[in-house]
């Protein structure tokens, strides 16, 4: 009854960690343009009209002010978050699938993102029983550098094959946004779906540590 009590909850943390993956993922699907300028989409204020008098037989063209805002990493967070947390709740497996699924869908170059994520996520994987006695903020570090490696390992591979790329200034900005947003997701994670370190010595309702 224990053993099946404890699957039970684990593959229910499975499932709401793909649940949560795809939800983030298709949201960024939102076109822009329904969202208020605030919220990164432009300021819908022309910059710029050129043509004739507003009277005239062709259409008047209008530039907009570009996107100056971009949300953080939020499927990133959540990976690594988990990873660290509850890592029998984000297997290798389910995180393949929904970064590959990203590339995808977000037109980047497939499996390259996706197989950074892994090896960030397999490292975290390994040292996520040593960071249980780690204080906060070294846990905090620890996943800022882990997300700053491999994006610039991403960027600059990109640059090496001449695939274009946003914008340096967003790049920044979305990965400074993303890194200062780490601690509310784990915020989010523990008081809506349980995600916390065990405890050093923890162990599971078999007597296994977890």
């Amino acid at each position: 009854m224990a053993d099946n009590t404890l699957n039970r909850r684990r593959w229910i943390g499975r499932l709401t960690f793909l649940l949560l993956g795809l939800f983030i993922i298709f949201s960024h699907l939102i076109p822009l343009e329904t969202v208020p300028p605030s919220l990164g989409s432009s300021s819908l204020v022309p910059l710029e009209q050129r043509g004739a008098t507003p009277n005239a037989d062709f259409q008047v063209e209008e530039f907009f002010d570009p996107v100056r805002w971009i949300a953080p990493n939020f499927l990133i967070l959540l990976a690594v978050t988990w990873v660290t947390r509850r890592p029998s709740f984000a297997p290798v497996w389910v995180i393949a699938i929904l970064f590959l699924l990203a590339d995808l869908l977000f037109q980047r170059p497939p499996g390259l993102w996706t197989a950074l994520v892994l090896i960030l996520t397999e490292i975290l994987r390994g040292r996520s029983r040593s960071m249980r006695t780690l204080p906060f903020w070294l846990e905090w570090v620890t996943v800022a550098v882990g997300i700053l490696a491999i994006s610039i390992v991403y960027r600059f591979t990109l640059s090496m094959v001449l695939i274009p790329q946003g914008p340096l200034g967003l790049t920044i900005l979305q990965l400074g946004l993303t890194l200062i947003t780490y601690p509310a997701v784990v915020f989010v994670s523990y008081i809506l779906f349980g995600v916390s370190r065990p405890a050093p010595g923890e162990v599971d309702a078999l007597g296994h540590r977890i």
